[in-house]
């Protein structure tokens, strides 16, 4: 009984065997799909935002807007309007009223007029900012504009109109109000002022020379400049670096005005026929400033952008002036 129970067995194990060697192999599992790796925080594949050119303008009477409707036709950039939350009307705009809206703001350094909305700079990296003169100072919605805005990475250029006023200390005052951003000189237009004038400013505004590092004054009328880049330019900053310069001119020929800078500068003479409001230096030493037309060899130091050749003339042709060159961070 036992040797049947055996073979029995044996059987068994035989039949086990034979059925575990003939199964088909089991086809290998599919490799694992290993996911993409997700993008890093903050990064995405979209393009980076391109620079961009924003005019913002603040036009009452649609004076500065005719100016900046012609800089944006001849930049391409876009056109936003600073609207006050209250508009302001025709009796809030009388100069000879001491009560009127504008008045009582202009004579209240403090004065933040509300702003209707809000203008992004988000992507900006030029911003023209046009506005009147009033009072001889930026309206004080300007002001308002700047101190809510962070201007960081952005160069600013102002701009404004009037029917005789330059721009003054406006610019100065609304750069420190800013606190940020690189501002450059400002300039005044009359309100026919041609596209040629427009365009030759434009592409000034790029350039190193028209960043406010020196001021001018022809008297108590500071003048904007566009500094040459050369070695006498940078010498007359570190001369005016520690306080301003003072100069006293004399008329000559009836087409310049003259003054000892009390030292030499770096010179390199060429010959050259000057135009009212070209400002070189003489014999290293000597400052010229012109209000007509010479031809002889000087080095050139900057051109008054800001003043016709009617207005250079008034200010330069009716006897001896004082000038004064300082740094932006001076008083004068």
């Amino acid at each position: 009984m036992k040797k049947l129970a055996a073979v029995f067995l044996l059987l068994a194990l035989a039949l086990v065997s034979v059925g575990c060697g003939s199964a088909p192999a089991q086809a290998a599992p599919a490799p694992a799909q290993v996911p993409e790796a997700a993008p890093a925080p903050g990064k995405t594949d979209e393009p980076a935002g391109e620079n961009k050119s924003l005019i913002v303008v603040f036009s009452c009477t649609g004076t500065t807007k005719g100016v900046a409707e012609k800089i944006a036709a001849l930049t391409g950039a876009e056109l936003a309007d600073l609207v006050p939350a209250r508009p302001y009307t025709a009796e809030d705009l009388d100069y000879n009223d001491g009560s009127a809206r504008a008045s009582v703001e202009q004579n209240t350094p403090d004065a933040r007029p509300e702003i209707a909305g809000d203008i992004s700079l988000d992507d900006v990296t030029t911003l023209y900012l046009g506005y009147p003169i009033w009072w001889g100072q930026a309206p004080r919605i300007m002001s308002a504009f700047v101190e809510s805005h962070d201007f960081t990475g952005i160069t600013v250029v102002p701009f404004c109109t009037s029917g005789s006023s330059d721009i003054g200390q406006s610019d100065d005052t609304l750069a420190e109000q800013a606190g940020s951003g690189n501002w450059l000189q400002g300039r005044r237009f009359a309100a026919d002022v041609s596209n040629e004038d427009l365009h030759q400013w434009i592409r000034e505004t790029g350039e190193e020379s028209m960043e406010k590092t020196l001021k001018l004054y022809i008297g108590e009328t500071e003048v904007s400049v566009s500094w040459e880049d050369n070695p006498s330019v940078e010498a007359l900053r570190e001369l005016v670096g520690s306080a301003p310069l003072t100069v006293p001119l004399s008329m000559y020929g009836g087409f310049e005005q003259v003054g000892a800078l009390g030292m030499s500068l770096p010179r390199d003479d060429v010959q050259t026929t000057t135009q009212a409001g070209d400002i070189v230096l003489y014999s290293g030493n000597q400052i010229v400033i012109f209000y007509g037309s010479n031809s002889w060899s000087y080095t050139r130091l900057g051109r008054i952008t800001d003043q016709s050749a009617e207005a250079l003339r008034s200010l330069l042709g009716n006897g001896d002036v004082t000038i004064t060159i300082s740094a932006p961070q001076q008083e004068t």
